[in-house]
């Protein structure tokens, strides 16, 4: 740790201003700026939550994965009594990719997940948070009334046979655009790692396959043919096996959760709106109940392209159980392109 970078106490003294607080159940992140340099601040609950987090971020390092360094922590007693357990991080230069990703980011994308995915754990355990992860299917099943018992009997035999693998793979648990960083030399960088989780890293494959800057055919072959390359072998011989499996979990997943986010959103601006009965509507409240809708309508267009990927899998696994996966997210495609 260098000299350079100033302490925790300097960090969250009054000179650092804030620029962004998110709370999760375990930590709490904060982004803040002292001096013209901005730093990634995390709260953990325990020192030993912390010194596990300072560990994973080394063993990403270690296995070349590029990520953000560690800057402070919190050192000495009288630091931990007046803040608790803290870690200062890096702030990257680099861009987040967004929905735009060309060759050589794919290529980088797909070498980094493999690296990631080559480092193993206990099976199906979240690193820093506070849900393990689990197989969607069951909630799925519960949710989705319009499947027919045939597409329920084929959702059951999909959950039995990824319920036969080992999910001891480390994977990052929110690889959107937003969390990949483009660098200047045209490889990516990771950030934000309070999801991380020991899983079956074919269901992140195949979310990041999901994402809207993969949804072309062709980035999504740059992608998996990266990964292929790079990946241990028995993750490769994995994903040819269970593959169609992944991609419907995946779809699955990432449409209950933004099912879980509307609902979440919904329950937040309903109380904005209580507590505006009790105090003088202000701009500041109009402006937050507009951001809510924003992200409440941004799910549920994101809900409807996850499930209908779901579905059309569901379909497409039932008449060619051999199809090759990204044929059949090409068909999916084709599918929602007719139907629009």
């Amino acid at each position: 740790m260098t000299t350079c970078h100033p302490s925790i106490s300097e960090l969250l003294a009054g000179d650092a201003a804030v620029l962004h607080t998110k709370w999760r159940l375990r930590l709490q992140k904060r982004i803040v700026e002292l001096n013209g340099r901005k730093y990634v601040l995390y709260r953990f609950r325990s020192k030993r939550a912390r010194l596990r987090f300072e560990d994973t971020i080394r063993r990403l390092e270690q296995a070349g994965i590029s990520v953000q360094s560690i800057c402070a922590h919190t050192a000495t007693n009288g630091e931990y009594l007046r803040h608790g357990h803290w870690v200062a991080l890096s702030y990257l230069p680099g861009e987040p990719i967004g929905k735009q990703a060309n060759r050589s980011t794919l290529v980088s994308l797909g070498q980094t997940m493999a690296r990631l995915n080559a480092i193993e754990g206990p099976a199906r355990t979240a690193l820093f948070g506070a849900r393990r992860p689990v197989l969607p299917h069951r909630t799925y099943l519960a949710r989705d009334t319009q499947l027919t018992d045939a597409q329920r009997c084929w959702v059951r035999k999909s959950q039995a046979r990824l319920e036969g693998l080992a999910g001891t793979q480390l994977t990052h648990g929110d690889l959107f655009g937003g969390n990949i960083i483009r660098n200047s030399n045209r490889s990516v960088s990771l950030i934000d790692y309070e999801l991380l989780a020991h899983d079956l890293a074919g269901i992140e494959l195949a979310a990041t396959l999901l994402r809207p800057f993969c949804r072309k055919d062709k980035r999504r072959r740059i992608l998996v043919s990266a990964y292929l390359a790079a990946c241990p072998p028995e993750l490769e011989q994995v994903w040819r096996v269970h593959g169609r499996d992944f991609l419907f979990a995946a779809a699955a997943r990432l449409a209950l959760a933004r099912q879980d986010r509307v609902r979440h959103v919904t329950r937040l601006d309903r109380l904005l709106a209580v507590r505006g009965l009790f105090s003088r509507a202000d701009k500041k409240s109009a402006r937050r109940h507009a951001a809510n809708l924003a992200v409440i309508r941004s799910a549920q267009r994101n809900e409807a392209y996850y499930v209908g990927v779901a579905r059309a899998l569901i379909d497409l696994c039932m008449a060619d159980p051999d199809m090759d996966p990204l044929d059949l997210l090409r068909l999916c495609s084709e599918r929602r392109a007719r139907l629009r």
